[in-house]
């Protein structure tokens, strides 16, 4: 059995929170903050929430006033989160990452 802090909780690959950021596929939610990711793994589905220095691993859950279900929480020092009305944009470092309705 894999430690409940791998980076997937569907198949527990070690995945850390920029391979998840990478592994992004859409802008799901613009008023939570919520991203579409597969895992390259498993190829199973899964969202992320980005905040100041962490990625939530989880979902959106309800349609009337929906909340984000939080499954597991992976660190990512320094990583900073810009939500505009219909895009996202993170950065950490020399990395950075923008999505878009």
């Amino acid at each position: 059995m894999r430690k409940r802090q791998a980076g997937c909780p569907l198949c527990g690959a070690n995945m850390t929170a920029r391979d998840w950021l990478g592994a992004t596929t859409a802008l799901l939610d613009t008023e939570l903050g919520v991203l579409a990711a597969r895992c390259p793994h498993c190829q199973g589905y899964l969202e992320l929430r980005p905040l100041a220095g962490r990625v939530d691993i989880g979902y959106r859950v309800g349609k009337e006033n929906h909340h984000f279900e939080v499954a597991l929480t992976l660190p990512y020092p320094g990583l900073a989160v810009n939500r505009l009305e219909t895009a996202i944009q993170l950065s950490a470092g020399d990395d950075a990452w923008e999505w878009s309705v």
